[in-house]
């Protein structure tokens, strides 16, 4: 390999850690990691990969998922396995960033050929309740949407606030972002 300015150096060692990220996001294994050491998988009866999804509320950051999802045998529900990884700017160096993942699961039931919703239990004293969708645009034209509503309190300002906040809307679109650093380094890694 050439050796390249410092500057274009430092750029490309940048893509290369988000390709590897991504790879690793996309294309590796979405199961917990101690479940696959330990236990082999049952043969699926039917499938789903979303392969990408970019945080659409807040097209500057720097806020992707990909999931893995098996269908039920009935075809009325959907379990998946989420992974998110995010990159923020370091508070320590601002030309830094610090690169970090999530992991989660969550079921979904079937609300018509193209739409899943999951609802969760209210929480909280407000009652605080979230709805996520998932939307299949064909492909791996996906979109996910969570929607956090009250229930109860609704009287009480901070009941009342968090109703008002914005869906928060990952979809396939604008998955390619400038990156706000010329570093990255290792936050907290979801096992």
């Amino acid at each position: 390999m050439a050796l390249l300015p410092p500057r274009r150096r430092q750029v490309r060692i940048v893509s290369l850690t988000l390709a590897i990220a991504a790879a690793a996001l996309v294309g590796g294994s979405l199961a917990p990691s101690g479940l696959a050491q330990t236990q082999p998988l049952a043969p699926r009866s039917s499938g789903i990969a979303i392969p990408f999804l970019a945080n659409q509320t807040k097209p500057t950051d720097l806020d992707f998922m990909a999931a893995e999802c098996d269908i039920v045998s009935n075809g009325s529900g959907l379990s998946c396995r989420f992974r998110q990884v995010f990159m923020t700017i370091s508070s320590v160096d601002a030309t830094s960033c610090v690169i970090t993942t999530n992991g989660y699961e969550q079921t979904f039931r079937r609300e018509s050929a193209i739409r899943w919703i999951s609802e969760g239990a209210p929480e909280g004293d407000c009652g605080l309740v979230e709805t996520t969708w998932l939307e299949d645009g064909g492909g791996t034209h996906w979109a996910l949407t969570t929607r956090t509503v009250a229930t109860r309190h609704l009287d009480q300002q901070a009941c009342l606030a968090a109703s008002r906040e914005p869906a928060e809307v990952y979809d396939w679109r604008g998955v390619k972002r400038a990156l706000p650093c010329t570093s990255i380094q290792p936050g907290a890694i979801e096992r």
